[in-house]
């Protein structure tokens, strides 16, 4: 993706954690010649792996050999930025955003248990393969329904946008005007709260 040197983000360890705050994915490769996307919770198990499941019923799968290439969207926080939430002017209204990209070869497993043990872990706390949870003959059934897959991890890039080429005070505004907008703007305050512009930057230049 196109990523300004400013809004770049190359850290893995920020990029790897934004992927497990914002696992719900959007999967993109090619059907019969044409760009397809399906949108999934996937879950990355190690550094260069992520899992999941789909449909038996997506004929997204369908086109998926060993070793396609497929690209991954993980998106946080956005929000619509006005020229009045700068303290002065004159402005022009932006986006900001934040997004990892993930491209890799995909790989259908012979059992989706990995991909829901790993979904279970991750959002309720369960024991990451707890035979309590997904029993062998429950398993057996979910595989009329469903697919498991892996992705491994060949590229990762991070992008977020979140006013690091303004000034200090500029970005104090408009998280100020954030927090008191949507909830939607309240989360994109908080994250740019928790990720200060200037450690971004430093990652960035790293």
């Amino acid at each position: 993706m196109f990523s300004p040197s400013a809004f770049a983000v190359n850290d893995a360890s920020s990029l790897h954690g934004f992927i497990r705050d914002y696992g719900f994915a959007t999967l993109i490769s090619q059907v019969n010649g044409k760009a397809f996307a399906s949108h999934l919770p996937l879950t990355l198990v190690d550094e260069g792996t992520l899992v999941g499941h789909i449909a038996r019923a997506n004929p997204h799968w369908q086109a998926w050999q060993n070793d396609s290439q497929v690209l991954v969207i993980f998106q946080g926080p956005h929000a619509y930025i006005s020229h009045r939430y700068y303290p002065s002017g004159p402005q022009v209204p932006t986006w900001n955003y934040t997004a990892v990209h993930v491209q890799g070869c995909i790989q259908i497993t012979d059992s989706p248990s990995l991909a829901l043990a790993s979904l279970i872990a991750q959002y309720e706390g369960e024991p990451y393969a707890s035979p309590d949870i997904m029993p062998a003959e429950f398993i057996q059934r979910l595989q009329a329904a469903i697919i498991g897959f892996e992705i491994q991890i060949e590229s990762l890039e991070g992008q977020f946008k979140l006013s690091q080429n303004k000034p200090t005070q500029v970005q104090d505004s408009v998280i100020q005007a954030l927090a008191s907008g949507s909830l939607s703007d309240q989360e994109l305050a908080r994250f740019m709260q928790k990720y200060s512009c200037s450690s971004l930057l430093d990652k960035a230049k790293a």
